[in-house]
């Protein structure tokens, strides 16, 4: 079996929390007269109305221990080994801060009514003065956005956009070929760009009507050249990636942390990066401002010039929307892949039911309809974790939110974290490896059934403010997946293929990526 960022070692928690416990921070001490920053430490761990929530100490007197993990990129494996340790569905990780591990909280916090609204901290993803439909905290705003380009997530227009002569067929079969390639070679490869060349192409293609090129850009280098070439666009995939360590700071030190991290780190390479996707997005724009027509229907672009959004705005959305869908699905699509090949158990069960399926249909069917193919995808999606983190909301005023026996006041933080849920050794038994059998009709965890598991998952966030691409990221999973084991297109394409790796490590910002963005595979 595989496993995936496994539970951290005592060692490696304590040199994080260490930086609260050993004397660095201490209990105040009311016998002698205090300044008033003791006197508010001491008023927030004893008259606050988080007091009574469990936590550690050092957690419930400042901030700094949230923004120490977030910046390091291990809050997710952190407070679940405190819910573990504590002992409980809800844990003070804040002054003002809660982390929620009950799955029963998130129809209250991210579904009825539309959900709590989001807290302060998305601002710090704005795309400069344009909020994005994700960062964007003013419902109506984002509403008035995602409701004008909701008609291209359509499932059954998605679906037809992965006919072999269509934009998502046209660039699965890219990477099917490219894959081939360097199987029929022996050439390693890099299994993660070689999928984020394939998600920033289908999601530019399928939304805004022209590939960026991921999968074309290598296309006139030899193979081996191709190999050890990387995505164009990774510069400035991994600088939004990299800034949200900084994501639950205050605005006013987020900004100034994000300029000296900028002025630090932004290289020639990054610039061209950043410069190249400006482009990109500026004449995707330009093609419908140019047109007679400029309500053309088919494309994300078009619909919200159509909606009223400035041009401007609008070539801002289309890098927002390229860069989340180019990076968390080609996170899943690795991630799945890497562990498909590590358990040749696993992938011949998949090629064997989708042989089935290619004879009782003729050769054409939807792989959606593949129960082990679901399994699978399902697993990978808990393990991979496109934003492993809290997806942080606030308690709206006159309301009280009442989970796991506390109850939580308006204006308290909460969130509730996939890395947790996704995670819980209640609901998952081995929770660290990949089995897709847990998610058969047939199959139990425990006394658990597959419904109390759908419960715990958010892959893709929760409610009416989860991702906007969900339809069109799982239509991928399940398309490319599908293609690379199909005996008449990929021919067993995984077979003799071994990862380096023995486990995938994730690091876990509000945007999780794979250590290193390499998983290396080579041929036997």
């Amino acid at each position: 079996m595989t496993l995936v960022s496994p539970t951290p070692t005592p060692s490696r928690l304590s040199v994080t929390l260490s930086l609260f416990s050993r004397g660095q921070v201490r209990r105040p001490n009311n016998s002698t007269a205090s300044p008033p920053w003791a006197m508010e430490h001491y008023s927030r761990i004893y008259f606050h109305p988080l007091r009574h929530v469990p936590g550690p100490f050092y957690a419930s007197i400042s901030s700094l221990f949230l923004y120490i993990i977030c910046y390091l990129g291990i809050e997710g494996h952190v407070l679940r080994s405190l819910h573990l340790r504590y002992g409980t569905p809800v844990l003070r990780v804040g002054p003002n801060s809660v982390s929620v591990s009950d799955s029963g909280a998130l129809q209250e916090i991210y579904v009825s009514g539309g959900g709590f609204p989001k807290d302060s901290r998305y601002t710090n993803f704005d795309l400069g003065p344009v909020k994005s439909i994700f960062s964007s905290v003013d419902r109506e705003y984002r509403d008035h956005r995602a409701k004008a380009v909701a008609p291209l997530f359509a499932p059954s227009r998605i679906r037809s956009a992965c006919a072999p002569t269509e934009a998502i067929g046209k660039a699965i079969t890219q990477f099917v070929h490219i894959i081939q390639q360097f199987k029929n070679e022996r050439i390693s490869f890099d299994l993660v760009d070689v999928c984020a060349r394939l998600s920033i192409d289908v999601v530019t293609a399928y939304l805004l009507d022209e590939p960026y090129g991921g999968l074309a850009e290598i296309g006139h280098l030899p193979p081996k050249a191709q190999a050890r070439t990387k995505l164009s666009a990774n510069p400035f995939i991994f600088a939004i990636v990299a800034f949200s360590r900084f994501s639950l700071f205050p605005k006013w030190l987020f900004s100034q942390l994000y300029k000296l991290s900028v002025r630090l780190s932004l290289t020639d390479e990054a610039k061209q990066s950043f410069r190249k996707l400006d482009i990109f997005a500026t004449k995707a724009v330009t093609r419908i401002t140019s047109q007679k027509d400029p309500n053309n229907e088919y494309t994300y672009q078009s619909r919200l010039l159509a909606a009223g959004i400035s041009v401007s705005e609008t070539t801002a959305q289309c890098k927002a929307i390229t860069f989340a869908g180019a990076d968390s699905t080609a996170v899943m699509l690795a991630t799945i892949l890497f562990h498909l090949i590590r358990n040749p158990s696993a992938r011949r069960t998949l090629v064997t039911e989708i042989e089935e399926h290619q004879k009782e249909s003729a050769g054409s069917f939807d792989p959606e309809t593949i129960p082990y193919l679901r399994a699978v995808v399902k697993e990978g999606l808990r393990l991979g974790m496109a934003n492993p983190t809290r997806l942080t909301r606030v308690v709206p005023k006159k309301t009280v939110l009442d989970v796991g026996g506390y109850s939580l006041p308006a204006g308290t933080v909460v969130g509730c974290a996939a890395y947790t849920l996704h995670h819980d050794p209640m609901v998952f038994s081995e929770p660290f490896e990949f089995r897709p059998e847990r998610w058969l009709e047939s199959g139990r965890e425990g006394s658990l059934t597959r419904p109390d598991m759908e419960r715990n998952m958010m892959p893709f966030g929760v409610g009416l403010r989860a991702c906007i691409g969900k339809n069109l990221a799982l239509r991928q999973l399940y398309e490319t997946v599908s293609a690379v084991l199909q005996m008449n297109v990929g021919g067993g394409l995984l077979e003799g293929a071994k990862v380096r790796q023995e486990r995938i490590e994730i690091i876990e910002w509000f945007n999780g990526e794979i250590k290193g963005h390499c998983l290396d595979v080579d041929w036997e």
